[in-house]
């Protein structure tokens, strides 16, 4: 929850309360509580099967929710061409129309959510050269690869400048510059008013992009804030990383060493000394007995506050 007050505020853009999503016996998401006003951009963050997708399915009404209380835009969500023409959605794998044209494609889109013609082609014209799609207009998509099809998809949804955009794994396929292009555009959108949520696995975008993020886990919300704050309250300015080879896990007890993950084969700990303890961490897994392959130093990052939450790793 990013706000005080659980009284509904018409100037949210999402507000969610208790939503949950149940599949037979299967529990997808429970007790979800979202915020959303204009301006603001939030990550959900997860492994795969946290309830990220199914979070996004119901904040764009193409789920009923089992539970729960969802508004957007002040009123009660409904699934109707109103609503959804306020909304741009970019789900996880691109459908597009393959015979067609990326032009005529996102042209179409553009004209289906309510845009005159004009209006329509200059936006789609802007996008195209905003994600460096122009010189590919026409041709066919089914000759366009995975990372064209997803500026495509991101075209198509940021066409009809929407009041809240929805994005799901935006990033996939995209190379750093298109990723960094990315970044610019949401922040433009959020700097003139939309609300954007996105589920992500690319933690380092979402350090840099979001002013919030929600850590889901098996459905439930297991952190949440803005990033640099979650990641100072760690108190730890040095991360590392072993990857080993032993018969056992090391046990390691050294003053200024806090080990967060320890298997036969990887060793995970932190230290508020910095990179100076290496060294004696290093003696100190070697007389254990184990064999160390690799070791990565760094500073700490989402990945942290994931693993401080859950006492699980999530891959970036």
């Amino acid at each position: 929850m990013g706000r005080d007050g659980d009284a509904a505020r018409p100037e949210l853009t999402v507000r969610a309360r208790g939503l949950a999503a149940r599949f037979g016996p299967r529990v997808a998401l429970e007790g979800f509580d979202l915020d959303l006003a204009p301006g603001d951009i939030v990550g959900l963050l997860g492994p795969n099967g946290a309830g990220k997708t199914t979070a996004l399915r119901l904040l764009t009404t193409g789920r009923r929710p089992s539970a729960g209380e969802l508004l957007l835009f002040g009123t009660s969500a409904r699934r109707h061409a109103g609503t959804l023409r306020r909304i741009g959605i970019a789900g996880d794998e691109p459908v597009h129309f393959e015979a067609l044209t990326g032009w005529e494609n996102a042209f179409g889109f553009a004209l289906a959510s309510g845009l005159r013609r004009l209006d329509a082609a200059r936006r789609v014209e802007s996008l195209f050269e905003t994600f460096g799609l122009a010189d590919d207009a026409h041709r066919p998509v089914s000759d366009y690869s995975l990372g064209m099809r997803r500026k495509l998809l991101l075209a198509e949804a940021l066409a009809p400048i929407p009041q809240l955009i929805v994005l799901d794994e935006p990033t996939g396929g995209l190379d750093q510059a298109a990723r960094a292009t990315l970044v610019e555009v949401l922040r433009h959108r959020a700097g003139a008013g939309a609300a954007v949520v996105l589920a992500t696995h690319d933690l380092q975008s979402a350090a840099v992009l979001c002013d919030r993020v929600l850590f889901l886990r098996a459905g439930r919300t297991v952190s949440q804030g803005a990033p640099a704050d979650l990641i100072a309250a760690l108190g730890h300015a040095t991360r590392f990383e072993f990857s080993l080879t032993a018969e056992r896990p090391p046990a390691i007890d050294l003053r200024d060493v806090v080990v967060d993950l320890v298997t036969a084969t990887r060793l995970v700990a932190h230290s508020a000394a910095g990179s100076a303890v290496l060294p004696t961490l290093c003696e100190a897994i070697l007389r254990s007995g184990a064999v160390i392959t690799s070791v990565l130093v760094r500073r700490p990052d989402l990945a942290d506050v994931y693993l401080k939450a859950t006492g699980e790793e999530l891959a970036a």
